[in-house]
C-alpha cells in the first residue's frame, strides 16, 4: 500500500476523540506516521491475496480515540448486521433499556354474564418477538378477567407500525429471515412448514408452534407441484396467501419456517384458535383500528429492551432490528415511515449524538447490499462513550481461533463482537480490551461484483459464497491475534 495513499485515508477518518461527547465532528487523533506505516504494512499481510482490495479496517483506542491501526478505513462497504449494533445503541438511548413492547386487548362495550358488548381486538404494540405461547397467555388473561365470548366482531389492529412487505426485495420470496413487518408480529412473521411421505404423495401442514402450542394455521396455503423449479412460489388469492412447492425437492420428509406476509391475519388466526382452547369463542376476525373509547382488559408485555437487544445481538434476528429501530424512530417524531426513512432518521442520530457522519443505510437489521459504512465509521461509533455505555454486556464474547482452527486462549484480554454476513459480504465489529485498556474495531470486507452476479435462483446458497466467506473469518482472526499481540 502506497505511503501516501494510507496517511490520507487516516486523515479522512470521522471525530474519534472525546473528553465528553461531541456536538460536532473534530479532528482524529493519530500516531505518528512512521508508526501508523509500520502497523499498516505489518497488519496488511495478513489479507487474504483475493480480499486486500476489497476489504478495510480500523483499530481505535477507544479511551482517546487514537488510531492504532488501519487499512483502506474509509472503503465504504455494507456493513450487513453489524449494523444490529448500531440499531442498540439507538434505541437504548431513544426508547430506554427498560422499555418493553404491549400487547393488548380492547373491547368497545362492557362485559355483561361473561359476553362483550360490543367488539374485541387484539392490538399490536410492534413487539417482534410475540410467540405463540405468549399470545396463549393473553387470550387466557381475557379468561382469567371472565371474558367467554363476544357479542360484536372481533378485530386485529398492526398499525402501531407502518405495514412493509419485505425487509429486502431482492431476497427470494421464500427466506424466513426476510419477513413482513407491521404492528402485530407472531413467532417473527414465520410459519412453520412440515411435510411427511404419504402412500399417494406427501401430507403438507402449516403451524404456528411454540413450546407449549401447535395450533395449525389454515388461512395460508400450501400445495406440491410437479416441477423442478423454483422450489417455492408464493401468490395471493381472494386476499390469502398461496405457497407451491416442488415435489421433486421435499425427499423423505422435514420442516422449514416460510415468511408470513400478512402478519395481522396470521396473528388474529392463531389468537382465534387459542383462545377457543381456553374458553372464549370469537368470531372469524376483520382487519381494524381500535377506537379511542375503548377500553384494556388484558395485556401481554415485553421482556424490558435491554434482554430484547442482547437475544438481537446474539441470534442476528432481522424482524426485531427493524421493529426496535422502527419504533424508536417514531418516536422521534418519524411519520409514515419506511425501512429506509426510518433508517435515515437513525442516520441522522448518529451524526448528532455519536458524532459520526456520512453512514449511508437502507434499514436497521443491514439484511441488504445498499448500506454503506466504512470500518472508519464504525470504529468511531463504537469508540464514542455512549455507545460504550449502551452496548456493555450486550455484545457476545468472541471465540477467537489459532491458525489451526483451534479455540485460542487470550489469557486476561477478551474480545466482544457482532458479526454481519450477506453473501460475498462480510463484517466484524465491537471491542477487544488488554491490558485494563479497551479498543474498538471494524472490519469489513465485500465482493459486491460476485454478489451482484448471483442468480435469483441461487441467493440463498450461491456457489463460491462459502468459500469466500471462509477467507474472510480466517483474516479477521489473523487481524485479531496480530493486534492481541502487538498492543500494550
Amino acid at each position: 500500500m502506497d505511503r501516501r495513499h494510507f496517511l490520507a485515508s487516516v486523515a479522512a477518518l470521522p471525530s474519534l476523540a472525546w473528553a465528553s461527547p461531541p456536538t460536532t465532528a473534530a479532528r482524529p487523533v493519530l500516531r505518528n506516521g512512521a508508526y501508523l506505516q509500520r502497523m499498516a504494512l505489518s497488519s496488511a499481510r495478513l489479507l487474504d491475496p483475493a480480499l486486500s482490495s476489497i476489504t478495510g479496517y480500523v483499530l481505535l483506542d477507544a479511551s482517546t480515540g487514537e488510531v492504532v491501526d488501519a487499512y483502506q478505513p474509509d472503503l465504504a462497504l455494507p456493513p450487513a448486521s453489524v449494523s444490529k449494533a448500531i440499531t442498540a445503541v439507538y434505541a437504548r438511548q431513544v426508547l430506554g433499556a427498560d422499555y418493553r413492547f404491549v400487547t393488548r386487548l380492547f373491547a368497545t362495550g362492557p362485559v355483561v354474564n361473561g359476553v362483550v358488548q360490543g367488539d374485541l381486538y387484539l392490538v399490536g404494540g410492534g413487539d417482534p418477538a410475540l410467540d405463540t405461547d405468549e399470545l396463549a397467555e393473553l387470550a387466557q388473561a381475557a379468561v382469567a378477567a371472565g371474558i367467554r365470548g363476544v357479542k360484536g366482531r372481533f378485530f386485529v389492529d398492526g398499525s402501531a407500525l407502518p405495514k412493509i412487505g419485505e425487509i429486502d426485495r431482492t431476497q427470494p420470496d421464500y427466506l424466513g429471515y426476510n419477513p413482513s413487518i407491521n404492528g402485530l408480529n407472531l413467532n417473527f412473521n414465520r410459519v412453520y412448514f412440515e411435510w411427511k411421505q404419504a402412500s399417494d404423495g406427501y401430507d403438507l401442514s402449516l403451524d404456528a408452534r411454540g413450546i407449549r402450542n401447535k395450533p395449525l394455521v389454515q388461512r395460508i396455503g400450501i400445495r406440491t407441484e410437479d416441477r423442478r423449479a423454483p422450489v417455492f412460489e408464493y401468490a395471493v388469492v381472494n386476499g390469502r396467501g398461496r405457497w407451491s412447492v416442488a415435489q421433486s425437492a421435499l425427499g423423505d420428509g422435514g420442516g422449514r419456517w416460510l415468511p408470513v406476509r400478512h402478519p395481522a391475519d396470521y396473528a388474529g388466526e392463531v389468537f382465534q384458535t387459542l383462545a377457543a382452547g381456553a374458553g372464549l369463542r370469537l368470531p372469524a376476525h376483520k382487519r381494524g383500528v381500535v377506537p379511542a373509547t375503548a377500553g384494556e382488559i388484558a395485556r401481554f408485555e415485553s421482556n424490558q429492551l435491554n434482554e430484547v437487544l442482547r437475544w438481537m445481538l446474539k441470534y442476528s434476528n432481522n424482524l426485531t432490528a427493524e421493529c426496535i429501530g422502527l419504533t424508536a424512530s417514531q418516536k422521534l417524531g418519524g411519520t409514515s415511515l419506511s425501512l429506509a426513512s426510518s433508517a435515515g432518521v437513525m442516520e441522522r442520530w448518529v451524526r448528532a449524538n455519536l458524532g459520526v457522519s456520512g453512514v449511508k443505510l437502507k434499514n436497521h437489521s443491514g439484511l441488504t447490499d445498499q448500506s454503506r459504512m466504512s470500518a472508519a465509521q464504525m470504529a468511531g461509533v463504537l469508540a464514542h462513550p455512549r455507545s460504550q455505555t449502551e452496548l456493555r454486556g450486550l455484545l457476545k464474547a468472541f471465540k477467537l481461533l489459532d491458525s489451526r482452527g483451534n479455540l485460542l486462549d487470550m489469557g486476561a484480554a477478551s474480545v466482544s463482537a457482532k458479526t454481519g454476513t450477506l453473501n460475498f459480504t462480510r463484517g466484524l465489529a465491537g471491542y477487544l480490551e488488554k491490558g485494563g485498556r479497551k479498543y474498538s474495531f471494524a472490519i469489513f470486507s465485500a465482493d459486491l461484483a460476485a454478489r451482484g452476479n448471483i442468480p435469483l435462483a441461487e441467493r440463498e446458497r450461491p456457489r463460491g459464497a462459502k468459500a469466500w466467506a471462509r477467507k474472510a473469518k480466517r483474516q479477521e482472526h489473523a487481524l485479531l491475534r496480530h493486534w492481541l499481540e502487538v498492543i500494550s
